[in-house]
């Protein structure tokens, strides 16, 4: 499905939105802003498990662009890596461990069903205290989790506490989390296409042009990865046929704020 919104992130570029927000209102309705019709399709790409391999997390930093790097909570690396991304415009999440249908193993900081409110808060804000400068989060696994209305509403409650906005990676058809991020105003964007489930050439290739695809329909796509030898590599190179397709590539953050901004010029 097409990538959604609720509200307008306060962050484009590192800005406050409400600075943002103050600089275009004089252009608003002018022949000087682009139409809402007009706004170039954008594809987000979030590379999730970064933490635990140095070496492939810095191989995710050194891509080209916004790519947004999501980190898993209480690695060896992801404070490392999360403030080398951050140092080079990538931007950073934290990527939280979440009960799953399969029964596998979260690791540390991993959110599950049998935790009460005050311990679910408690993992997951000394989960985003252990990534330096995380804007937003998204689920690990998670298949069980985000099915169920409580602890998703547990989860937007300490996004609102930290001013974070969120992505379901919809790992699970049944998926909740971005319905209850809508019912409590967090800023919110769900995945469109697995890039890596296969890593030959020939399924990346596939995945990435679903992306393509998408972006040109729908004006926005949003496409997980992850942190494999073959994904950057096929991503080294095929980052830069976007500008061929008209399509940008943006940070997660910034498609929520254009989003926003579509739909605000679509009232005028």
């Amino acid at each position: 499905m097409m990538a959604r919104f609720i509200k307008a992130y306060k962050h484009i570029n590192r800005a406050p939105w409400g600075l943002v927000w103050l600089l275009l209102m004089p252009l608003i309705g002018s022949s000087y802003l682009v139409k809402a019709d007009e706004f170039q399709p954008s594809m987000v790409i979030i590379i999730d498990d970064l933490g635990y391999n140095l070496a492939n997390g810095l191989s995710v930093v050194n891509l080209p662009g916004p790519i947004t790097m999501a980190v898993m909570p209480h690695t060896p690396h992801g404070a490392s890596l999360a403030r080398k991304g951050a140092a080079v415009d990538k931007q950073i999440i934290l990527h939280v461990p979440m009960q799953n249908h399969a029964g596998l193993r979260l690791g540390p900081g991993g959110l599950t069903l049998d935790m009460d409110e005050k311990e679910f808060k408690k993992v997951l804000r000394k989960g985003l205290a252990s990534v330096p400068q995380a804007e937003g989060i998204n689920n690990h696994m998670g298949s069980a989790l985000t099915e169920q209305m409580l602890p998703m509403q547990w989860t937007m409650d300490i996004a609102a506490e930290f001013d974070l906005f969120f992505v379901d990676s919809r790992t699970s058809s049944s998926s909740v989390a971005w319905q209850q991020a809508v019912a409590q105003a967090i800023p919110a964007l769900t995945r469109d296409v697995f890039l890596d489930n296969d890593t030959s050439q020939e399924a990346l290739e596939s995945q990435f042009q679903q992306a393509i695809e998408i972006a040109q329909k729908n004006g926005s796509v949003v496409l997980i990865g992850h942190p494999y030898p073959a994904t950057v590599a096929f991503l080294s190179s095929a980052l830069e046929r976007l500008d061929q397709t008209g399509i940008k590539l943006t940070s997660a953050s910034a498609l929520i704020w254009q989003l926003n901004l579509k739909a605000h010029l679509n009232t005028l």
